[in-house]
């Protein structure tokens, strides 16, 4: 199946659960180390690529002039417009669209953003080069997203793990990966700030509507990390009964270069 189908499918059946307070994903703490974290001015008009309910959007309206909202499924973006005219956010715009071709022309925005996007996507690096494309000479690009362990067989257990609970992951990059991507889509990182972030098992599966069988086998190999050099990448630990496990997230902040003036 075309992979775009399967991010579609994944966040159609997801779109519904994204408001839930108690996934790491809505957490309020997050988001505001992360808004926190970004380069923001009140005249800024601001991308968020792979917008999905808007968390992101949201947090960053009250503080620039606009912001464009793009994501690949209409159910998420339903979701997004909802609870944007809840919180009464008139400075939104929301799309339809694809993140390897960005509808918008050459240079328009100060500052694009994604969140929690890049290991969803099959070649990274097409997107990123389109994000960097739309934003300003001088503009900064963010990417927040989780980050798999340098070690490169961790990392592919990690990944299998997360591709086992959700079909649409390709694959969370390490850190240095996350930097020889920015440097390959022309992007100087200014800042790269991480993270640990404490992820609860249940709602990990029951986001995603992960299948019992899978969940119970996802749940086998987390409990045989236990106490352990952690063999998944994933550090699971319990805490009151409940399996929980850790997450890296980090925000990489990169400087597109200004254009060359001619002699």
């Amino acid at each position: 199946m075309d992979h775009n189908r399967v991010v579609r499918k994944e966040f159609s059946k997801q779109a519904a659960r994204f408001g839930d307070q108690g996934l790491t994903l809505s957490s309020q703490d997050l988001l505001d180390w992360i808004v926190d974290s970004l380069p923001l001015k009140k005249e800024f008009r601001v991308l968020d690529v792979a917008a999905g309910t808007g968390h992101l959007s949201r947090a960053i309206a009250p503080r620039v002039n606009v912001v464009a909202a793009i994501d690949l499924t209409p159910a998420m973006l339903a979701q997004a417009r909802e609870e944007a005219a809840r919180q009464n956010l008139t400075n939104i715009v929301f799309e339809e669209g694809n993140a390897e071709r960005l509808p918008y022309e050459t240079g328009r925005f100060d500052l694009v953003a994604s969140r929690l996007a890049l290991h969803h996507f099959e070649k990274p690096i097409i997107p990123l080069r389109e994000m960097a494309r739309v934003c300003k000479p001088d503009g900064r690009l963010a990417a927040i997203d989780l980050m798999a362990p340098e070690d490169p067989k961790i990392a592919e257990t990690y990944n299998s793990l997360e591709r086992s609970r959700d079909p649409s992951h390709t694959a969370a990059l390490s850190i240095t990966q996350t930097k020889a991507l920015f440097a390959d889509a022309g992007l100087a990182i200014e800042t790269l700030e991480t993270r640990n972030v404490e992820v609860d098992f249940q709602r990990w599966t029951q986001m995603t509507g992960t299948a019992p069988g899978v969940t119970e086998a996802l749940k086998e190999r987390l409990l045989k990390d236990l106490g352990v050099d952690s063999e998944t990448g994933m550090r699971p630990f319990i805490r009151n009964g409940a399996l929980k496990f850790l997450q890296v997230w980090a925000i990489a902040v990169g400087k597109k270069a200004s254009v060359a003036k001619r002699a």
